[in-house]
């Protein structure tokens, strides 16, 4: 898995995060903040689609050197099997970070590597990680 940064800055700025998934499926996201091995839960998605509205990971100040962890699960069974492999092939998530720094990229996007899928084919897993940093 690749892990990509998202500078912070050194203020004491609040710092969102939204996700948006781009799926056929059924889809539940999670999204885990892990600071010095601690790790704590910052939301989940509670529609069916994967989609998590602005969520505060905390201030600026309290997330410097920690990670997030943002895992969607897919459930394909109400699909046509057919269609599994486009769905696979296709998906789209996108993760909007707010707050830090001016001039990042936006939204970071799940890559390729970041998506796996169940042996049947029926469940995709997609698993970002991106790192907190202040300059």
């Amino acid at each position: 898995m690749a892990i990509e940064n998202y500078f912070i800055g050194k203020d004491k700025k609040e710092i969102f995060i939204t996700v948006t998934v781009s799926t056929h499926g059924i889809a539940v996201t999670e999204i885990k903040l892990i600071i010095n091995g601690n790790i704590f839960n910052k939301g989940a998605s509670s529609n069916g689609a994967g989609l998590v509205s602005k969520t505060s990971l905390g201030f600026a100040s309290q997330l410097d050197g920690g990670s997030i962890k943002i895992e969607t699960d897919i459930v394909l069974t109400k699909i046509p099997k057919a269609a599994w492999e486009s769905c696979f092939k296709n998906l789209q998530i996108h993760y909007y970070l707010e707050g830090g720094e001016a001039n990042q990229k936006s939204p970071f996007e799940l890559l390729p590597t970041e998506k796996k899928k169940s042996t049947s084919g029926e469940t995709i897993i997609g698993t970002k990680k991106i790192n907190l940093l202040s300059r």
